[in-house]
């Protein structure tokens, strides 16, 4: 269990696009076996960047940042304020085209890379999947 005493810092619940980050460096269990996250921040404009820690690995309190399935009907909206970037490849690179806040973009297939997925658009061009930057339908 934790205890108060032992808290580095408290994230409070945010809005989507500003929700705190994770990475995952490992695991443990709490003496009363429930299992935790070791994690490092990477929130790159707070206090609490690349600090360490762990989490609880509750389901309620824990999401991926990244989609892992097509969306229902094959669309996703811009959610990001700053908008998202079109890519020529999977890895993300060669930047072709901006999209601002509220563009909706058709969905061809699900790509994976490395630990990560992304979206190849009808065009055959790539988007990320980050939950922060893109929502799954029309909204």
């Amino acid at each position: 269990m934790f205890k108060k005493s032992q808290r580095i810092t408290t994230y409070p619940k945010q809005k989507r696009i500003n929700r705190p980050m994770f990475v995952v460096t490992g695991y443990a269990r709490s003496k009363g076996g429930a299992l935790r996250y070791k994690v490092r921040d990477v929130n790159h404009h707070s206090k609490t960047d690349r600090k360490r820690g762990y989490i609880t690995a509750n389901q309620k309190y824990v999401v991926n940042v990244y989609y892992k399935t097509m969306p229902k009907h094959k669309r996703i909206t811009v959610i990001n304020p700053k908008g998202i970037y079109l890519y020529k490849t999977k890895s993300l690179r060669g930047q072709t085209k901006h999209f601002k806040k509220g563009t909706h973009l058709r969905v061809k297939k699900l790509v994976k890379h490395n630990l990560s997925t992304r979206y190849q658009l009808t065009n055959g061009k790539y988007v990320t999947v980050n939950k922060k930057l893109i929502i799954q339908g029309n909204y």
